[in-house]
């Protein structure tokens, strides 16, 4: 008892900037459990830490006392002033318990403000159990924010008359219903030096167009497929939406959804790498994602899926308008068993990109030819094109068919690789002997 009395004494004799570096190595659990340990202590975790994330320090009952004693104490910790440089802060609607949801938003509402007015840099909101009510005004004027994040299912984005975020680098938004198109405009030329933008499963309701213009852009991903019911769309006319970005800084873009009304990209030669996954149900829609690929045509890598509901073959137009000069890499997948491509329809893509050097396949491919060949070797596989993955070797007819053209026409290939699926371990032997 001596000896730890004599630590403690020795512990409590170091300055608070020393005790604080101490305290900044703990998990915040345990630095705001020294809170307890003397009046000294009671806020001095609170100038080691600069990231909040509540639910880390959820206590296990939402609608015990206990959680009711640490929501006073986060309230006495955001509205004491001596105290909390905050620079992140993270929270979910698991504050919001089931029996007080006006009190647990209300709560969210007031430590979002807390927060902005202490000069937060980062916003994370998570929340699945509704309307939020309503959003911060300062949360969209704040001038200290660089990222900002909200997911808060089936709300919508409702902005003040003015957006004004200066600072802003990283804007995510998800679960979210974009009512108005100029409304979010107004949002993206309120952020001049917005750099990451991203959209995951967001609704347009309400309008017919998503503009999204930015100098500064240089990433982007829409990635709507999950509220996608594919019943309805096939009943449905068509997404009758127009996307338009313009972006002349932008280096990465990533889509992910079934093909919408028609595509406006405008200067994307500063483009290197696309993850572009579309879904075919009509076809319309074979056109209009050509009319997508054709606004990437500058990309120098491309990871692109194409799933095609209602055709054995992908039949996407494959016209003297859609070339890809600049790509080196493109990793080609297909998952949807209903899709089988020939190929036929393989050889006419990689006429397109006369400069590829790395090829990666993953798909389904068709149990035989249905189409002669062209004539014409793509100039890739004689100039170029050096590896070659195929992922899915089943060691059928087609699969054979389709690696025996790549070996007789790959002049400069370097490597080839096969991943074998279903194949037997007796099997290999043959194959590899038939290769």
């Amino acid at each position: 008892m001596a000896k730890q009395a004599k630590y403690e004494g020795l512990l409590d004799s170091l300055p608070d900037s020393i005790l604080c570096r101490i305290l900044s190595f703990l998990p915040t659990k345990d630095a705001v459990r020294t809170s307890i340990l003397s009046p000294r202590w009671r806020y001095l975790f609170t100038l080691s830490i600069s990231e909040l994330d509540f639910s880390d320090c959820l206590p296990d009952s939402r609608v015990s006392e206990e959680h009711t004693v640490f929501k006073k104490f986060v309230d006495r910790l955001f509205f004491n002033p001596k105290y909390l440089r905050l620079e992140c802060f993270r929270v979910n609607d698991l504050w919001v318990s089931d029996g007080s949801l006006d009190d647990g938003f209300l709560s969210i509402y007031n430590w979002l403000c807390a927060a902005l007015w202490r000069g937060v840099k980062e916003i994370d909101v998570n929340l699945f159990r509704g309307d939020i009510r309503k959003l911060p005004t300062l949360l969209f004027t704040c001038p200290s924010l660089v990222t900002l994040k909200l997911d808060i299912l089936g709300d919508e984005l409702k902005l003040p008359t003015i957006v004004c975020l200066p600072n802003l680098r990283t804007l995510h938004l998800s679960g979210m219903e974009l009512f108005d198109g100029c409304s979010f405009l107004r949002l993206i030329s309120g952020c001049p030096v917005l750099e990451d933008l991203g959209l995951f499963a967001c609704f347009l309701n309400g309008s017919s167009e998503l503009n999204i213009r930015s100098l500064s852009l240089k990433r982007l991903v829409l990635d709507f497929e999950s509220w996608v019911d594919v019943t309805a769309y096939r009943a449905s006319n068509d997404f009758d939406w127009l996307i338009v970005i313009d972006a002349p800084s932008l280096v990465y873009f990533k889509y992910f959804c079934f093909v919408w009304r028609g595509y406006d990209l405008r200067n994307m030669e500063s483009l290197e790498r696309a993850d572009i996954t579309i879904f075919h149900l009509k076809d319309v829609d074979r056109d209009r994602s050509a009319t997508l690929l054709r606004g990437i045509c500058n990309v120098q890598v491309l990871h692109l899926s194409i799933h095609d509901y209602d055709a054995p073959l992908c039949r996407m137009p494959l016209d003297s308008g859609l070339a890809f000069c600049n790509l080196v890499e493109l990793e080609f997948k297909n998952h949807c068993d209903d899709c089988k491509l020939s190929l036929t329809w393989i050889v006419k893509f990689l006429r397109l990109v006369p400069n590829l050097k790395k090829l990666i396949m993953d798909m389904v491919v068709a149990d035989r030819v249905f189409e002669s060949l062209p004539e014409e070797v793509p100039s890739c596989l004689l100039h170029h094109l050096k590896e070659i993955s195929i992922f899915g070797f089943t060691g059928d007819t087609s699969t054979f068919e389709m690696v025996s053209y790549f070996l007789n026409h790959a002049s400069v290939l370097e490597k080839l690789m096969m991943t074998s699926i279903d194949v037997p371990q007796e099997c290999r032997s043959s194959i590899i002997e038939k290769l």
